[in-house]
Order: C-alpha cells, then sequence, then structure tokens
C-alpha cells in the first residue's frame, strides 16, 4: 500500500528529494531517484521533481517500498521511555516554540560510537501540535548539569542557533574549585585556546604563542568561600570555546572539581556525590517572537554537599 502523509510546519520549506530521503533512509539514493523518474512520487497528486520545495499541507504520496520493512530495526531506534519520562520530569520551559531542561549530569546531549542514551534521541517524543520537532540549538558537555535549550521547528531553531552564534545568549554557570587565588575575587580570564591530540584523545590547551589559537574570554567571580577550602564560583563565558570554562578555571589555578580531563580527580574518600562540579544556572537570550527568554535552574545539592564537607 502507497505511504500518504501531509507535510507539517517542520516539513515545509524542504526540498523534497531530502524530505523523502529522511522519510525512507532505509532505500538507496538511487532507487529514490527512479521513484521521481517513473512517477512514483506524487505532490498533491501530480508528478514532481526533487528540487520542488514543499509546502504546509501538501499531500505526499509515496511507493509502499518507502514503509520501513524492519520493524525491529525501527523499534531499537524508537525513543526510551524511561529518558522520556526522565526529561519530562527535568522541563522548566515549554512555550510551544522553545523548550529548555534541567539536564543532569551523565546524560550526554548528542549519540556517538558509544552513546546511544542522549537527549537528542528522545527530542521527537515532545513534538507540538503543529508537527515541528525539537532541534539542538547548543550544547552541555555530558557531565555538565543545567539548562539547555532548544527550539521546535527549522525556523525557530535557526533562530536560536544564530542568537548564540551572535553572542546575544547570556550564559551563567556556577562551579566548584579547588585553590582558586586568594584576594582574586572578581575579574576577567582572557586566555587563547588550541585544540590538540593527546594519547589519542582530543584535549584543549592555553596558548599564548601560536596564531592558530582561538581567543577566549571568561568572566568569573567568587560566590563563596567555604571552611574546607573549596570555592564556589560563578562563571560567565564570554565566547564559546569548547570546553573553555574547564580550561580557562585550571589555567586560573583552580581546576573544576570532578575534572580528571584538567586536573582535578575526586579522591577516593571524597564524601559528596562523584560528578563534575559544574552547572548551567542561567540563560538569557531573544524569543523568536521578540521577547526575551529567561530560563534557570537551581543549584544541585551536590553542591552544597562538597561545600560544607
Amino acid at each position: 500500500m502507497a505511504v500518504e502523509l501531509e507535510i507539517t510546519a517542520d516539513q515545509a520549506g524542504q526540498r523534497l528529494d531530502r524530505l523523502v530521503k529522511s522519510i525512507a533512509p532505509h532505500v538507496g539514493f538511487g532507487a529514490q531517484q527512479k521513484w521521481f523518474r517513473t512517477g512514483q512520487v506524487r505532490l498533491n497528486g501530480k508528478r514532481v521533481k526533487g528540487a520542488e520545495r514543499v509546502e504546509v499541507g501538501d499531500q505526499l504520496r509515496l511507493p509502499p517500498q518507502a514503509q520501513n520493512a524492519n520493524p525491529s530495526r525501527e523499534a531499537e531506534n524508537a525513543p526510551d521511555p524511561r529518558l522520556i519520562e526522565q526529561l519530562r520530569d527535568c522541563t522548566i520551559f515549554d512555550d510551544g516554540q522553545v523548550l529548555a531542561f534541567d539536564k543532569p549530569s551523565g546524560l550526554a546531549v548528542q549519540g556517538g560510537s558509544k552513546t546511544t542514551r542522549h537527549v537528542d534521541g528522545a527530542l521527537s517524543a515532545f513534538t507540538n501540535e503543529a508537527g515541528e520537532v525539537p532541534r539542538l540549538v547548543h550544547r552541555l558537555d555530558r557531565d555538565t548539569s543545567g539548562v539547555l535549550l532548544v527550539g521546535r521547528g527549522r525556523e525557530t531553531a535557526a533562530f536560536l542557533t544564530k542568537a548564540f552564534a551572535s553572542r546575544d545568549a547570556r550564559k551563567t554557570y556556577f562551579a566548584v574549585v579547588a585553590g582558586w587565588p586568594e584576594g582574586e575575587d572578581a575579574g576577567v580570564i582572557s586566555a587563547p585556546l588550541v585544540k590538540t591530540r593527546k594519547g589519542g584523545e582530543e584535549r584543549v590547551m592555553v596558548d599564548f604563542d601560536h596564531g592558530n589559537a582561538q581567543s577566549a574570554e571568561t568572566l568569573f567571580q567568587v560566590e563563596r568561600r567555604a571552611e574546607n577550602g573549596l570555592v564556589l564560583l560563578s562563571l560567565e563565558p564570554r565566547t564559546g570555546r569548547t570546553h573553555q570554562l574547564r580550561v580557562h578555571a585550571a589555567h586560573f589555578g583552580g581546576a573544576i572539581m570532578g575534572d580528571g580531563k584538567y586536573g582535578q580527580r575526586l579522591a577516593q574518600d571524597w564524601i559528596a556525590p562523584k560528578r563534575l562540579y559544574l552547572h548551567a544556572a542561567s540563560l538569557e537570550l531573544p524569543h523568536p517572537d521578540g521577547s526575551v527568554i529567561r530560563l534557570s535552574a537551581p543549584l544541585p545539592s551536590a553542591f552544597e554537599q562538597a561545600l560544607s564537607a
């Protein structure tokens, strides 16, 4: 039986050949092109070329082969119900266009060769009534907790992505560090960063000597100096380099607790929860409707446990 679909708002504006590829990824490129040549792809009942752009409400008809013939593989790729429930529980904002989570530490944002459980893999469960699927617009490291924003639909996602890229987004993080210099209670860390590889692992390091390093700047403020020697910092990145906050903190003398990659592994007798003590606490950026989005995620209890241990 032929596959019949109605074009949703999230699909509108796409080239038809690219849309067909996303609908039937199990069918080869050559076979899909043959569908167009032989008139097996119909848009509003008419033969159509792959370069045609689709609009909301268009009726698309594809041959039966467009259906996934491997239901077991489809089941494998289905979102994890437990992950969906976890994300629903940590949702902190949802206005139909923009969605935000207080992402827990240890949950990856995107998948990889060894990562099958991640936020991106569950976003289809948060599709709105207009059929707009949420899309990632920025990233948090797996072990960083806090505000994670996604946009529903291509246009909203593109707007938010541009806001992050143009530095219209203001982000504030909290971190627990050790060995922060006395007297350095507020200021700016300005240190260029460069990516390197060490033992097959990608790392980021401060490099003032080579022209290929990228400029990077972080505002910092000491929020609390605990009696056990740990310090709670607020950090505001003015640039968005990979691992910027982690490397800048270590460079300035106070690596973030739990960050073994940049010099601060937790001791065996550490009595607070074992995690990376970096939290995306607040986010402010323009909304596509012209208003301003202001979001915050409360400081995890693990931070207070560490500071009072």
